[in-house]
């Protein structure tokens, strides 16, 4: 007979020997199972949100407004964060401003009214589509910063006395390539 044969038939028995004496003794001195690999979600990173919480107003219950923005190095002042893309001119800036307002558009006429920067040109201010469940505007301009012409979406939204405002602001060249940045920062959930 073939000694390979012999061979495989021997260690083939001795492993369903080792298995019948596991399942007859009730395979209490088992080894226990490894532990299963992480869940591949738990391995992507969490995302970041810039929230502005507004308390208890008339009886009712506070909110949040969470706005997502990329992982950029960021600063903060008061309620106005900015964030800058570390591998071009791209920025991405939140706020909270304290304004009354008949709605967003109104609100918006009054920043833009306010914030004038060098070689300003307005392309427009309108509403918009809502964002979250929120009425929303839209202001688009140019400007001037250091001979570079950037051009800006800034998208406000309304909230009784106060207007938040999601500002992205790039070099004109690199603009409509880059605005995935704010369609992606205008993706809030309902405020809750």
């Amino acid at each position: 007979m073939n000694k390979k044969l012999v061979g495989t038939a021997v260690i083939g028995a001795a492993v369903l020997a080792v298995v019948a004496a596991q399942f007859l003794s009730g395979g209490d001195d088992a080894p226990a199972a490894a532990p299963p690999p992480p869940s591949p979600s738990s391995a992507i990173e969490v995302e970041h949100q810039e929230v502005y919480r507004f308390p208890e107003v008339a009886n009712g219950r506070g909110w949040n407004f969470a706005i997502p923005v990329p992982p950029w190095p960021s600063d903060h002042v008061g309620d106005h964060a900015t964030y800058r893309d570390p591998a071009g001119g791209v920025v991405l800036e939140t706020d909270r401003v304290p304004l009354p307002q008949e709605d967003p558009v109104s609100g918006l006429r009054a920043v833009a009214k306010a914030d004038q920067l060098p070689g300003y040109r307005l392309t427009s201010i309108a509403a918009r589509e809502p964002v979250g469940a929120m009425d929303a505007g839209q202001w688009d301009f140019t400007y001037q910063k250091q001979g570079v012409t950037r051009q800006v979406r800034e998208v406000g939204v309304g909230t009784g006395e106060v207007l938040i405002t999601i500002r992205y602001d790039a070099p004109q060249p690199v603009f409509e390539a880059n605005l995935p940045v704010l369609t992606k920062a205008l993706q809030v959930a309902d405020p809750g």
